[in-house]
């Protein structure tokens, strides 16, 4: 994952203003972690993982990380609805 795709997707989830706390917030890693991604370090592949696996379930159910814990067990993510 690029740095712009995960900027891309951290804006899609979080919004425009705070992405990046909100984002190191769902990630459980420092602020300043995500700041190096974007200064040129890799993206961690568990981190990919994590944010790709997040915009799928805001795709199919329109909720973003922090609001998972809401999830019932009425609720579907199959996609099949």
């Amino acid at each position: 994952m690029t740095p712009e795709v995960l900027r891309q997707a951290a804006i899609t989830l979080f919004g425009e203003r705070g992405w990046m706390s909100r984002l190191s917030e769902a990630l459980g890693v420092d602020r300043s972690s995500v700041s190096r991604w974007f200064a040129g370090l890799p993206v961690p592949g568990p981190v990919a993982a994590a944010v790709e696996a997040w915009l799928v379930i805001y795709k199919l159910t329109g909720r973003r990380p922090g609001e998972f814990d809401e999830l019932g067990p009425a609720d579907d993510l199959s996609g099949d609805a």
